[in-house]
């Protein structure tokens, strides 16, 4: 059963309806909403054609709320070569249904300033980790197609990101501490010389809120932790290797220049997609008390689950 939060009609069989008690799933709250306790967390998704994405989202133990609006996952930008498709994705006119797993689908029609689908799955995969699954379909051809995700956490956390370097240990994490010859907000991570080109080929430069990406190098895994420094809480976001070419951030610290944010982003995709094409990507995000090492481990196990 879709629900169109343009019309605010719903069509077909009534909502599947869960009990109050806490579990992985999410619950009808509205249309476009969606709320959920998984034990660990409690929220709201709101994708209902404005400013979209997920919260509140609050850590029940502690009673901490970890992100500000609008969230976690939140559609930024869908960005091409030299291009930029209609403004911000999270302001996109949706549909939403309740799988009946419990989990949450939502389209972005196409449209004529944005002629692509766009469709995203939000699952509760366990009480501390969530996991979206994206899929695009374009009604042209887009080069160097890019999905921009966005994630906005309070202002207690810190980034660091997995990072190739030097060290004989192998990849680890770096934090992203402004460096003194810095001079812009926000730093960009890619993970070789064709994603700086795609970064660097005028998209950044169109519409509204153009960025001035500095350029960090190089990006071991799609894997970027946003630790809480007062509880400990790790906020753990990761990508397959293959569906995420790039992870930004704003300096550490949050500087006005970024408006002050603690955010994430994705730059996901990033290939040529031709007409009626379907391109897929895969994101996780895991929030709880653990070391970098056992980030690392986190993210091992879901590329493991992702073959099976």
């Amino acid at each position: 059963m879709w629900r169109s939060v343009v019309l605010g009609l719903v069509a077909g069989v009534a909502s599947p309806v869960f009990a109050d008690s806490p579990g992985v799933v999410f619950k009808p709250a509205g249309a476009g909403l969606y709320d959920f306790n998984t034990g660990v967390f409690e929220g709201r998704l709101k994708v209902d054609g404005k400013y979209q994405g997920m919260y509140p989202l609050v850590h029940l133990d502690s009673k901490m709320e970890l992100v500000h609006a609008p969230g976690v996952f939140s559609f930024y930008r869908a960005l091409g070569r030299n291009q930029r498709y209609g403004e911000c994705v999270r302001d996109w006119p949706t549909l939403t249904k309740l799988l009946d797993d419990g989990a949450v689908e939502v389209r972005w029609p196409a449209a004529d300033k944005h002629p692509l689908e766009i469709t995203g799955v939000y699952r509760w995969k366990t009480p501390d980790t969530l996991d979206l699954a994206i899929s695009v379909k374009p009604q042209r051809a887009m080069p160097r197609f890019e999905l921009f995700m966005s994630s906005y956490f309070t202002k207690t956390f810190r980034a660091s990101v997995y990072l190739k370097g030097d060290d004989p240990r192998g990849p680890r994490f770096v934090p992203v501490d402004r460096k003194p010859q810095s001079t812009g907000a926000y730093v960009m991570f890619p993970r070789d010389n064709e994603a700086i080109e795609m970064i660097q080929d005028g998209r950044w430069k169109i519409g509204s809120n153009p960025v001035d990406w500095e350029i960090e190098r190089w990006l071991a895994r799609p894997l970027i932790v946003r630790r809480d420094t007062a509880r400990g809480l790790a906020a753990v976001m990761m990508c397959p290797p293959e569906d995420c070419f790039a992870i930004a951030s704003p300096w550490n610290p949050a500087t006005p220049e970024a408006a002050g944010y603690r955010s994430i982003y994705l730059s996901l995709i990033g290939r040529d997609l031709r007409a009626g094409e379907t391109a897929e990507a895969r994101c996780r995000l895991v929030i709880a008390s653990m070391t970098d090492q056992e980030a690392v481990q986190r993210y091992q196990d879901y590329l493991r689950e992702l073959k099976r």
